[in-house]
């Protein structure tokens, strides 16, 4: 038997080993069931309390920032007091021109009158565009006579220009189409190269 086998079998427990008494200390004091949940029932108590009575957590506060006194714009344009415009808090785009008093030139239908202003705008007043006047059947917006277009009431308010001549003129447009160049005219009867000098700044085709 080696050496390892030898241990063992004298480690083995025979049965026969005594068993040492173990004496305990006895408890100081007992608590019982009811004690128990009593001191439960009073722990959980006095945690609610203190949830109940704890002052609440301070909450962040937002203060809005003041409203300016007064609020100062820029008026530039078409008035008669370009410049720096002090006013109200609240006050519309109409202050603002009747304190730089806009000229007869301004367009103030651009303009929302009714707009509230703030503080650092400008207000830029434009001038009207004048209407352009309307156009007549055979005169150009510049006052050229069309002689491709004009009647012959309208031709005979070209210098030199009578009512026969403007019934020539009518008649051989009529016949020939439109005439291609203004020298053309030359082939009507009675119009000649000096007559035709003396038109040629007032008409075109």
């Amino acid at each position: 038997m080696n050496l390892k086998d030898r241990i063992k079998e004298l480690s083995r427990p025979t049965g026969e080993e005594d068993t040492l008494p173990v004496e305990y200390p006895a408890p100081r004091f007992a608590v019982g069931r009811k004690q128990a949940v009593a001191v439960a029932l009073i722990s959980m108590g006095l945690v609610g309390a203190w949830a109940f009575t704890r002052p609440p957590a301070p909450q962040p506060t937002w203060e809005e920032p003041p409203e300016p006194a007064k609020i100062v714009v820029s008026v530039v344009g078409e008035v008669e007091h370009p410049g720096l415009v002090t006013l109200a808090p609240g006050a519309r785009v109409a202050d603002a021109l009747a304190a730089a008093v806009p000229k007869e030139s301004a367009d103030l239908l651009v303009l929302n009158q009714a707009q509230v202003l703030v503080d650092a705008q400008q207000i830029l007043v434009q001038p009207s565009t004048p209407d352009a006047p309307p156009e007549v059947a055979g005169v150009e917006a510049s006052g050229l006579i069309s002689i491709n277009t004009a009647t012959a009431e309208q031709l005979t308010s070209l210098d030199g220009v009578g009512q026969a001549t403007a019934n020539a003129i009518v008649a051989h447009r009529e016949a020939n189409g439109p005439f291609a160049t203004p020298e053309a005219l030359m082939e009507v009867k009675g119009i000649g190269p000096a007559k035709f000098a003396a038109l040629e700044g007032q008409i075109t085709l």
